[in-house]
C-alpha cells in the first residue's frame, strides 16, 4: 500500500526572514502554496486564522531574544498547528485535554508521510516570480535513517519530547495572556505523560569515537584534493570540535558574524578566538597549535597569506553573496563530510561505527573535543573555553556521565 499524500504546508520562514515580515495573513503573500491552504482551512474553520495571528505574535515576541530560541519554538508550534487543523480538524482553541493528549501521542508515532530523511528548507525563492514555493521534500519530522522500516522506528528522544511540552507550554501561556483561551492545560498533561522520563544516571555525551572522528577528518582531507571547495569545510568541523563551538557560534547572525579580526593575539603571541555565544555572551577560546596549523591552510586556500589582523572584517567563512554562512548551510556542510566518512567506513568494513555516525549531528564536535581534552586540561580552563556559567556544568556534562570509562573501570571488580 503507498503512503498518503502529504498535503502540509511550511508557515513560517528562518529567524533572518521571519523578522522582516509583516503580521497578520500578510505574511504569507510571498508564499503562495501556504497562503492557499491558510486560506482553505480559514473558511472551513474561522479559528484558523486567530491560531495563525497568535502564533504569529507568540514568535515574534521570542524572536527578539535569539534565533536558536526562534527556532525551536517555531518548530514545536508549527508542528502543533498543522496537527490540530490537518489531523484533529479543529483550531488550537478548540483542542481539549483528551485531543491534546492524542498530539503528544502523535509526536512520538508520526505517520510515516509526515517524516522526511533529512533537514531541508521549508522554502525555496524563485527570482523570478519574487516569491517563495514550498519545498516538496519538507517535513515536520526528519529521521536520518533512509529506509521505510527504519522510518517506523523513529522516536523523539527524551530532551525531544521535554522540549515540545515546554514549547507548547509557553504558547498556551502566551495564548491565555492574549485572552484566545482560559487556560494552560499542558502542565497537568505533562505531569502524566509516560514519555518523560526522569533519569538522572545514564546521561552520555553525543560524540565522535576516535576512529569516527579520524575517518571524518582524513577523508574529508582526501576528497579536498580532488574538490578544493571542501577546504572551508575543513576549516569548519576543526573550529566545531577544536574549539569546542556552537554551530551558532559559527554562523552569520543578525547581531553577529564571525569574521577573521575575531581570531586574535595577545601582547604574549598566544592566538585567541572572539566567539558570540549562548546567553548573548562575548568569550575568548584559546587556540591550540594543531588548530592554528588549519587555520594557516584555510587562509591559504582563501589567498589569504599573512596572518588575521585588527580590523579584518572579511566574513570568516565566505559565501556567494559576500556574508557568512547561517547555521543550516555549515549544518549541511558537516554533514557532507560526515557522508563521505560513512561510505569510506563501509567500504573498509566499519559498518557498526559507520551506523552510528548516521545519528551524529554538528554538536557531536563540540562534545567530541571536550570529552577528548577533559583529561588533559584544568576545569577551569575547559568551563572558560567551552563557554560554561561554572565548573560543575563542565564537570557534570564531561565528566560525571562518561560512562565508557566508568563501565571499564568496573569491569574487572570481584564479588
Amino acid at each position: 500500500m503507498s503512503e498518503p499524500s502529504f498535503t502540509a504546508k511550511p508557515l513560517f520562514d528562518t529567524h533572518r526572514v521571519f523578522v522582516k515580515l509583516p503580521m497578520g495573513l500578510t505574511m504569507l503573500e510571498q508564499y503562495p502554496g501556504s497562503l492557499t491552504m491558510l486560506k482553505k482551512l480559514i473558511e472551513a474553520m474561522p479559528g484558523v486564522k486567530d491560531d495563525f495571528i497568535g502564533a504569529q505574535r507568540f514568535l515574534k515576541s521570542y524572536s527578539r531574544k535569539s534565533e536558536k530560541t526562534f527556532t525551536s519554538f517555531r518548530n514545536e508550534v508549527e508542528r502543533f498547528l498543522l496537527w490540530s487543523w490537518l489531523v484533529a480538524e479543529r483550531p488550537v482553541s478548540n483542542l481539549k485535554r483528551s485531543d491534546i493528549e492524542n498530539y503528544f501521542d502523535f509526536l512520538h508515532s508520526p505517520p510515516l508521510h509526515w517524516i522526511g530523511t533529512a533537514t531541508m528548507k521549508r522554502f525555496i525563492y524563485d527570482s523570478n516570480l519574487d516569491q517563495y514555493t514550498v519545498n516538496p521534500a519538507w517535513r515536520p519530522f526528519v529521521a536520518r535513517e533512509t529506509t521505510a522500516e527504519e522510518k517506523k522506528g523513529y522516536k523523539p528522544s527524551h530532551s525531544g519530547s521535554a522540549l515540545a511540552y515546554s514549547a507548547i507550554s509557553v504558547f498556551y501561556d502566551h495564548m491565555v495572556q492574549e485572552d484566545m483561551i482560559l487556560g494552560n492545560p499542558i502542565p497537568g498533561i505533562r505531569k502524566a505523560s509516560p514519555y518523560l522520563i526522569k533519569d538522572a544516571q545514564m546521561k552520555q555525551v553525543k560524540r565522535l569515537s576516535a576512529l569516527q572522528w579520524d575517518y571524518v577528518l582524513e577523508t574529508t582531507c582526501a576528497a579536498a584534493v580532488e574538490q578544493p571547495e571542501l577546504e572551508r569545510t575543513i576549516f569548519i568541523i576543526a573550529c566545531l570540535k577544536s574549539l569546542y563551538l556552537r554551530i551558532s557560534e559559527l554562523s552569520d547572525r543578525t547581531q553577529w558574524v564571525p569574521v577573521w579580526e575575531h581570531i586574535w593575539r595577545d601582547h604574549e603571541g598566544n592566538w585567541w578566538f572572539k566567539a558570540f555565544g549562548k546567553g548573548r555572551k562575548i568569550r575568548d577560546i584559546s587556540v591550540s597549535e594543531a588548530m592554528w596549523t588549519y587555520i594557516q591552510r584555510y587562509r591559504e586556500y582563501r589567498n589569504m597569506p599573512e596572518p588575521p589582523a585588527p580590523g579584518d572584517k572579511e566574513p570568516l567563512l565566505n559565501s556567494r553573496n559576500g556574508g557568512g554562512l547561517t547555521s543550516r548551510q555549515i549544518s549541511r556542510l558537516v554533514q557532507d563530510a560526515f557522508d563521505i566518512a560513512y561510505a569510506k567506513m563501509v567500504s573498509d568494513g566499519f559498518k557498526n561505527d559507520a551506523k552510528e555516525l548516521r545519528h551524529a549531528t554538528t554538536h557531536w564536535l563540540r562534545h567530541t573535543g571536550a570529552s577528548q581534552d577533559i583529561a588533559t586540561r584544568p576545569l577551569k580552563h575547559m568551563a572558560d573555553d567551552l563557554g560554561h556559567a561554572s565548573m560543575g556544568t563542565t564537570d557534570r556534562v564531561y565528566i560525571q556521565s562518561d560512562m565508557k570509562e566508568r563501565a571499564a573501570t568496573g569491569k574487572n571488580r570481584r564479588v
